[in-house]
């Protein structure tokens, strides 16, 4: 008797059945009125965890703002000094911004 793989359809099929059956005792545990105060303090926690992370995010975005003002404040200051600055392409052109006269011959 030979054995057919499963499809990626089928094993995503068994796998949302397995996901029904937990959730199906999760409500029936529930239902049963079993304690969820574990259940409930990690929530809390969780909740606390995502509200520092959301805390942190806000601040490392504040700090990115200031330093891409930085940087763009940086990068007019650099445009400012270098304004006017004569940077020679060629020996000709160094001569020149030098004023050493040269034959060329």
């Amino acid at each position: 008797m030979a054995i057919n793989p499963l499809t990626r359809e089928q094993k995503l099929l068994a796998e949302i059945v397995v996901q029904l059956g937990n959730i199906t005792e999760a409500v029936q545990s529930a239902a049963q009125g079993e304690d969820s105060s574990t259940l409930n303090t990690q929530i809390q926690t969780l909740q606390t965890q995502l509200a520092t992370v959301a805390n942190a995010r806000a601040v490392l975005q504040q700090q990115l703002a200031e330093a891409q003002t930085l940087n763009a404040d940086l990068q007019t200051q650099l445009a400012a000094i270098h304004d006017g600055d004569i940077t020679p392409d060629n020996i000709n052109e160094v001569m020149s911004t030098l004023g050493i006269d040269y034959d060329t011959v």
